[in-house]
């Protein structure tokens, strides 16, 4: 699939499903070699580090597990610092774009958006390569082997979470996009929550996306958690690049790793649903201080 800049929102979506479908068959072949160093391998929970006299905890409302959340630096949709769970939610998959909101709202939790799933995915390349120490969401060190496991899940073929024989990442991300007065005269629309009736409680601002053609984009990611340019190499480097898929008209966006290349995809049909297709989830609350100081 190389130009479908000229093609409706509608073939657009379509085709990316045809390959996505095809990039599912390539990972069940390859998944059992990536897979195979793994499987006798189980790591112990990490501890907490002597130096961590920074370290903070997220106090979060939400019945999570803290070890199974990632900080992630920044406020989330609340104002309040946001983690990130580790993977994908199991029992997530096989969701819409809508049914996937309302399982995670149900649970206080909300689906990440394109800044905070960006932000996470580029803190989980630098911490790969040695340059950032990710935290859970109670404070303690991620051990170098999960963040290896994180890395490959989001950049490659790597895990199937869903057990179906379709490896990757694969994941809806909370943006929606409508006739608007942003970038190609669209809004960026956001669920921020659901009603007593069902009904979403939806935020919109002008979309700001400059890049407007299907390309590999940097990880460099604007405040609304698109690319602020193309990559020189037009070819997927892992960990230096993704692919991207600019915005259509009332489409959603997600995000997809597989054998060939990661990608954030702007033309995802919102009906779309599949049994490998799940969501992360997000939960927020208050950082305390929890070496050195008091809350």
């Amino acid at each position: 699939m190389n130009t479908l800049s000229n093609l409706s929102p509608e073939l657009e979506a379509r085709l990316h499903r045809v390959y996505a479908r095809a990039e599912a068959e390539k990972a069940d072949k390859e998944r059992n070699k990536l897979l195979e160093p793994q499987k006798s391998q189980t790591d112990p929970l990490p501890t907490n580090t002597s130096n961590s006299s920074n370290a903070s905890a997220v106090k979060v409302t939400s019945a999570i597990n803290l070890r199974e959340y990632i900080q992630v630096g920044i406020n989330g949709l609340n104002g309040k610092p946001v983690v990130i769970s580790c993977y994908e939610l199991q029992g997530s998959n096989r969701k819409n774009y809508e049914e996937a909101h309302k399982l995670v709202l149900n649970q206080s939790l909300y689906v990440p958006t394109p800044l905070i799933f960006t932000t996470h995915f580029v803190n989980v390349v630098e911490a790969k390569n040695g340059r950032k120490q990710l935290l859970y969401a109670d404070a303690s060190s991620v051990s170098d082997s999960e963040v290896d496991k994180m890395y490959k899940h989001l950049t490659t073929n790597y895990k199937d979470t869903f057990g179906g024989n379709n490896s990757g990442a694969w994941t809806w991300l909370n943006a929606r996009f409508v006739q608007g007065s942003g970038d190609n005269n669209m809004d960026l629309e956001t669920i921020i929550g659901i009603n007593s009736d069902g009904a979403f409680i939806t935020n919109k601002k002008p979309l700001e996306c400059k890049i407007l053609e299907d390309c590999f984009i940097n990880l460099d990611f604007n405040g609304q958690g698109f690319p602020k340019a193309k990559s020189s190499a037009q070819s997927y480097s892992q960990g230096e690049n993704i692919k991207f898929y600019f915005p259509r008209l009332n489409v959603a966006a997600g995000f997809y790793a597989g054998s060939v290349w990661a990608g954030l995809s702007c033309v995802r049909d919102p009906l779309f649903s599949y049994s490998s297709l799940g969501v992360f989830a997000c939960a927020e609350g208050t950082a305390s201080q929890i070496f050195g100081g008091n809350p």
